[in-house]
Parts: structure tokens; sequence; C-alpha cells
């Protein structure tokens, strides 16, 4: 088929105004390029190491619930470029190593977990040099390593807030009072830790047995004690039993429970949970901490619309990883082999807010989280001090 001469013509000027189009376009596809490479060079890609698969349900459940909190913080974030994988630990060292190592091959930027303290120290003895941070969910403060922060509400956190409330009150000379496990642990090196950086002192540690019968004599060693050192505060370490509600009813006499200028009770564990804590008439006018409340039914309403369950009460803590890691996602500086790791990045002084509060991380990769301080009174939690809502 011959072409007419106005055919020519009309295909001589179609062929010069599509090669103008093509010079135009690849004078534009570099930028474009350029572009697309920016926004995926900002990607972050997040690990979440849970035990969603356990054989234990309770735990299970545990894992399900952190990582729906997770995706919940990151549609919260509206942030496309945050890349969100799920890893299953399955709750088993053994399993949690896979998934750690998993993680490291497809290349994420940050990981989140895992909860468990146990698959989180066996992860810790095997982290290569130039591992990514982990953003442990765990509340085991002796785990904390060299590229491991935990983000978990821990006792040493808790102490640190009751110890700096006592010294701002004038009480500085402090006693460890708990149960003999506690004998020369991490955590007890850890809390003791915490009196002296806030220039408090530690005047004595006693520890009690399973032995209930023992308790009268320890009581009577420890007022003389008290009495030989000048104690402010007595620190109750261990979780509430009888034990400590017995050693507690002992020692009524000499505390601020029968004497307004008595000796101080502060515990360290979760009284708040603990009914027969609450109603120990021995440990009325003693101080305890508590999480900062007023974002907590926000939280979990929005969960329920979205999951249809009620979410589990330490799941706020994969909730908070994301949203703060999409916090500094904003700052990005493209340079992802340290970004998280400076102080710009996850030691910001300035810190996260949380469901739970504000939180930040300092030079030992312990959550420092604010919380309210709490006395018991007639058996109710009364509040002395609102946890508050920045870090100065």
């Amino acid at each position: 088929m011959t072409m007419t001469k106005g055919q020519k013509k009309y295909y001589f000027f179609l062929i010069i105004f599509l090669s103008i189009i093509i010079i135009i376009l690849n004078g534009c596809i570099p930028n474009v390029q350029e572009d697309y490479n920016h926004l995926k060079d900002k990607k972050i890609k997040i690990a979440l190491l849970l035990p969603i698969g356990s054989k234990d349900k309770n735990l299970s459940k545990l894992g399900k619930s952190l990582r729906d909190a997770a995706f919940l913080a990151k549609e919260d974030l509206a942030n496309n470029l945050l890349e969100i994988r799920t890893y299953d630990t399955y709750g088993i060292t053994r399993k949690g190593i896979l998934a750690y190592n998993l993680a490291l091959e497809e290349k994420n930027d940050i990981i989140i977990g895992p909860f468990l303290s146990t698959v989180t120290m066996e992860i810790s003895n095997q982290i290569p040099f130039n591992s990514v941070n982990i953003l442990s969910l765990s509340d085991d403060p002796t785990i904390v390593g060299r590229k491991i922060f935990i983000l978990g509400d821990t006792v040493v956190n808790r102490a640190n807030n009751l110890i700096q409330y006592a010294i701002n009150n004038k009480k500085y000379r402090f006693a460890l009072i708990g149960p003999v496990k506690d004998n020369n642990n991490k955590i007890n090196s850890l809390i003791s830790n915490k009196i002296l950086i806030n220039s408090g002192t530690i005047t004595f540690s006693s520890y009690y047995s399973d032995d209930i019968r023992a308790i009268s004599d320890l009581a009577q060693d420890i007022k003389n004690k008290i009495i030989q050192t000048n104690t402010d505060v007595i620190i109750f370490t261990g979780e509430p039993d009888k034990r400590m509600s017995h050693l507690a009813a002992e020692l009524a006499d000499i505390t601020v429970n029968k004497k307004d200028n008595g000796i101080q009770i502060m515990g360290l564990t979760h009284w708040e949970n603990s009914a027969s804590i609450l109603s120990e008439p021995a440990l009325q006018k003693a101080w305890f901490t508590m999480p900062d409340q007023r974002f907590r039914s926000f939280y979990e309403n929005k969960f329920i619309k979205k999951f249809g369950y009620i979410p589990h009460p330490k799941s706020n803590l994969a909730y908070d990883a994301v949203a703060s890691l999409g916090v500094l996602h904003k700052n990005f500086n493209n340079n992802k082999n340290d970004y998280f790791d400076k102080f710009n990045g996850l030691f910001n002084r300035n810190g996260f807010i949380g469901i739970d509060g504000i939180f930040r991380f300092n030079n030992d990769r312990i959550a420092e989280k604010e919380l309210s301080i709490i006395q018991l009174i007639s058996g109710k939690p009364k509040m002395l001090k609102q946890a508050k809502s920045r870090f100065q």
C-alpha cells in the first residue's frame, strides 16, 4: 500500500511530534524517578516479633492484641511509608531466634518485640555488630543491651518515680525490703543505682523468707536498723503477698500508718491490682505508682470499634512503639543506618506521648515513664501527684 503525499506529510509531522514528546519525557523521567527513590529511601520497615502462634492461649491472645495495636497506630498515623511485618516467635526461644534472623534477612530497619524476656535474652546473646535496634516489649530491665531497648513497665522506672517524689518531700534515706530471692539480684542493683543517682542514701537491705513464723524476728531487726540508720523510707520490692502484709503489720507502730512522722512505706509493684494490699490496714498511707490514665479509655474504645474485642492491658506497648517511630519519621534524615540510634531519634529528650503517659529513653535504654504517685487511704487509691504531660 502506497501513501499519498498528504499521508506522508501527516506521518512526518506525527513522528516529529512524538519525538518531541519523548525528548520532554526523557527529560522528566530522571526527576520523577529521583522523587520516587527519595520516597523509597524514606520507607521504614518495622518488624513485629510476637508470640501469636503460642500454644499458651493467653500468650497467643496477647500476641494478637499487640499486633492489632501496632496496625491501629499505623492507621492513626496515616503514614504509608511505615511498613509493618509480623514474625511469629510462638513464645519459644528457638523460634524467636529464627524470627529475628528472618527479620534481619528481610532488611527491616527496626524490631518491635519480643514480649517475653526469655526470648529477648536469647536474641541478645546472638546480636551481630551491625544489627538494627530492638524495642523489646518486656518489663525486665536486666536484659537491656547494646541494641536492646526496654519499653515495658519496669519496676526500676516505678522506683525512680517514687524515689524522686520522696526526695522532693525531704526523705533521703531508703531501706530495701523484699523476698529472699531478690537478694543480690540485678533489679535491686538497678533500684539502688536510682537512689544514688537521685542523691539519696541506701541505709540497709533486709529479706524475708517463706517462713511466716520468722517475720516477727525480722521485723524487730528492721526496727533496730531503722533507729541506727535514721531511715526515712522503707521500699517493699516484692510482689504483694501474705509475707509483705504480715511484715507491714509488725512494723506499723513505727510507720506513717500509726505515726504522722513515722517511716514512709513505698511499694514498687502493681498494688492497685491487689485487693488484699488495698485492704491491708498496715499499708494505709503507703505510696505506690499508677500509669497516667487520661488516654486509656480513648484508646480502648477505638481498639474495640476497630477489632471488635477488648485489647490486652499491655497491647498499648506495641501502639506506643509504632507511634513513636512514626513521630521520628517526620524528622527522617535519609541515614537509616543510625537514624534510630541518634539523640534526635530514640534518645529524644522531649520523649513521646504514649497511651499510659509520656516516656523517653535515657542512656541506659530503659524507658523512663512518667507515673502518678498514689497514696493508699481507707482502702482506696488517692492521687498525690498527677503524672506530668511533658518532660522538663
